[in-house]
């Protein structure tokens, strides 16, 4: 088999999307051709760079070129979303992660960055033929299984589910609640969908029973954006008590996770839902939004709120914070239920998938 791999963001500071095409491709990177635009390079696979870089040109125009110029047998797409036009005798398999884009303008507004919007705009055209012109499609949760069958009329056979996984290093002793720091974590970003404006309003409504020393440190939000949600921070009353990292390394990840007295996951719409996974192997009680995907990963392994009420939230978050007798059955539980997701854990299905394929 001659598998093309779009690598455009499994390189450099890659993130979810990157690093599940990663595990998915391990079992057969000695078949893989990495493909990629002038100027993005990787020794890691072998790897052909060339073509202009703007993304749906490099999609829709330059990977079609490079599967009839290769005769490749399958070009792989993990970024929800692939090319269109024909791939030659080259089949296409196609990663949808989730269809958060697909979501009313009135639900879900632009995002603050014009970039993003434009991928919004973007997957909506795309997606929607994608999913009945890819040869193999395939998602990451049962909830976007259903999705894909209800919203573009296939059968479950039609998609194959493999789930995010996560590394077994993260799974180490875990912190006992006399040793965290007062602070609680989460894992956010700029985009609407992730919540962070009304869980800066339950964490303020909260915040005068949890004590005068406790943070909400955020992870994900753009350096770009910080100035806007200290701005909305101060305004809440919390000026002090939210911190902003931005991009962190693993390493600093892990800390920051372990070290939490508890984590908040109040995204509106997940297609898995990592942050909550990685919480749970870390050994970090959640408090997590009870929509979309993230019951099938959490079970009833942590507390659940409605992300769209702010009262809600906030009762939730007063009461992870609270620990007590609750803590280490909390920490118990939530890794026994990570573990299933482990890399060591998914990896058969992984490899039942290329077996089906070949």
């Amino acid at each position: 088999m001659k598998l093309g791999v779009d690598i455009t963001w499994m390189v450099g500071n890659y993130r979810g999307m990157g690093r599940f095409a990663r595990r998915l491709i391990e079992p057969v990177r000695a078949s893989v051709l990495g493909l990629a635009p002038s100027g993005v390079a990787t020794t890691e696979w072998p790897s052909i760079s060339d073509g202009r870089g703007f993304f749906p040109w490099w999609e829709q125009v330059e990977l079609p070129r490079l599967c009839e110029a290769q005769k490749l047998d399958y070009l792989l797409c993990p970024y929800n979303t692939g090319p269109l036009r024909p791939t030659g005798q080259t089949r296409l398999i196609s990663v949808i992660h989730d269809l958060i884009y697909l979501q009313p303008w009135r639900v879900l507004p632009p995002a603050r960055s014009p970039y993003q919007t434009f991928g919004r705009v973007y997957r909506r055209h795309v997606v929607p033929r994608l999913a009945r012109r890819a040869d193999v499609l395939l998602t990451v949760s049962r909830f976007t299984q259903r999705e894909l069958v209800e919203q573009f009329g296939l059968s479950e056979r039609d998609v194959y589910v493999i789930p995010n996984s996560i590394s077994d290093d993260w799974f180490v002793r875990p912190l006992s609640q006399a040793d965290r720091e007062p602070y609680l974590f989460t894992v956010a970003g700029e985009v609407p969908s992730k919540n962070v404006d009304r869980l800066l309003q339950a964490f303020a409504l909260a915040r005068p029973s949890l004590g005068d020393d406790v943070r909400l440190r955020i992870a994900g939000i753009k350096s770009a954006h910080h100035e806007h949600f200290l701005r909305r921070a101060a305004t809440l009353g919390l000026l002090g008590h939210v911190e902003l990292l931005g991009y962190v390394s693993e390493q600093e990840l892990k800390l920051h996770y372990r070290q939490a007295r508890a984590f908040i996951f109040a995204s509106l719409f997940e297609g898995f839902g990592i942050p909550v996974l990685e919480a749970m192997a870390s050994g970090t009680p959640v408090a997590c939004s009870k929509t979309t995907s993230i019951p099938e990963i959490v079970g009833e392994c942590g507390l659940s709120f409605d992300p769209w009420s702010v009262d809600d939230i906030a009762e939730q978050i007063r009461g992870i914070w609270s620990g007590g007798e609750t803590f280490e059955a909390r920490v118990r539980d939530g890794m026994e239920r990570a573990r299933r997701f482990s890399e060591s854990s998914v990896a058969p299905s992984i490899q039942q998938f290329w077996e089906r394929l070949s």
